[in-house]
């Protein structure tokens, strides 16, 4: 697989995130956290809840600017 940005894989999580909110459906939640996994891996943290966390600081900045 091509290595993705991290603004690309932060879109596909909120993406993932929102039809799963919308429609249900276990893949949309699957493919939420295999994203969530692919960006914990590219920034170097060390589990899921820093993933979180990190996902949730860089919406916030977003939101902010």
């Amino acid at each position: 697989m091509k290595l993705m940005n991290e603004q690309f894989l932060i879109d596909q999580i909120i993406l993932y995130l929102g039809q799963h909110q919308r429609f249900g459906g276990k893949q949309n939640e699957i493919m939420a956290y295999n994203r969530l996994e692919q960006l914990r891996a590219m920034v170097g943290l060390k589990d899921a809840d820093e993933a979180t966390d990190y996902l949730i600081s860089r919406m916030e900045g977003a939101m902010a600017a």
